[in-house]
Parts: structure tokens; sequence; C-alpha cells
């Protein structure tokens, strides 16, 4: 005996209103629902627009903020890694920057090899993360002058320029949601 043998089967009606044939539109106009009545995407899709549109326009100002730090500097620099030697602290009424360790030439020296390690509070002690103890960091030092660093990024962060990328793109396509949204 084969599947389904003693089941007889209803053909439907293709005139019947909830049919497969029949589209989502067609039902509601045949209800008599009103066209002109927003539906719920669209203010989901502007909602999410809205979204990603002002997380991206904040990432991109922060990035921006970063990225200007690196210019405190005032050249190129050349990069090296180092750690947190000191988090930052208040001491009473004074406070203490964080301070970074690295290994660089001596000053006045460029050419020499990286041998003296030095200690020091870098040029942009609020920028781009908090600086704790311990931490790995990335930074640039002025050759001319080790002793001048900024520090570019910690070891669990993104460089500013791809932050900035990333952002950008961000609030691109937040911006480019809710024009598909409204046409």
């Amino acid at each position: 005996m084969r599947f389904g043998a003693g089941v007889r089967r209803v053909p439907r009606n293709p005139g019947r209103r909830g049919s497969r044939l029949e589209s989502w539109s067609q039902r509601n106009e045949a209800e008599g629902a009103d066209p002109a009545v927003p539906q719920p995407w669209l203010a989901l899709s502007l909602l999410c627009a809205a979204l990603c549109t002002s997380v991206g326009a904040h990432g991109t100002h922060a990035a921006l903020r970063a990225r200007r730090s690196l210019g405190r500097l005032g050249v190129r620099g050349v990069q090296t890694r180092g750690e947190v030697a000191n988090s930052p602290r208040r001491v009473g009424t004074s406070y203490h920057p964080p301070q970074i360790r690295y290994e660089a030439p001596p000053p006045g020296h460029p050419s020499a090899p990286a041998t003296q390690t030095y200690r020091q509070v870098p040029l942009n002690p609020d920028a781009p993360n908090a600086l704790y103890r311990g931490t790995p960091v990335t930074l640039r030092y002025d050759p001319a002058d080790p002793r001048r660093a900024v520090v570019v990024r910690t070891a669990k962060s993104y460089s500013p320029t791809a932050n900035l990328v990333w952002c950008a793109l961000f609030t691109a396509f937040g911006v480019g949601l809710a024009v598909f949204s409204l046409l």
C-alpha cells in the first residue's frame, strides 16, 4: 500500500481569500486596508539607520581625535613596541599621568641600536585608550629626541586609521539604509 492511499485530497479553491496565489498587498486591498498607512518595516529600518549613523558618527569623532593626537609628535616618528609602566593615578590633589616603557637609541644618535630603555609620559596620555600597568602598546617616538613619544594603540585595539575607516563606512551604511528605506 502506498503512502497516503487512504487520504482523500480536497482541491483548494483558487478564488478563496487567503489562497497561496494572492499576495499580501492584494489581501489588504481586498479587506479594505488603507494603502497610505505606513508599514512597520519603514519605522524599523529608519530606526536602524539612525542608530548606525549615530554610532558611526560617534566612532568617527573618536577616531579623528586619536589621529590628531598622533600629530602632537610633529614628525612621522619611528614605530616600536613597549608597555605601560605606571597607570594614571591621583595622590592627594595631584594627578600623575600614565608612563610608558620602551627601548630606543640614545638621544642624539638615531642610527644607533635601540639599547636604552625610556620611561616617559606620552605626549597623548588621554588617547587612544585607557593605559593601565602592564598593557602592551604600540608607540611612535621622535628619532631626534626619543624621549618624545605618542601611543598609537594598545594591544587590544585597532589603529586610529582602521577605526576611522570602519566608522566612516558604518555612517555611510546608516545614511544609505535611510535613503533606501525612503525610496
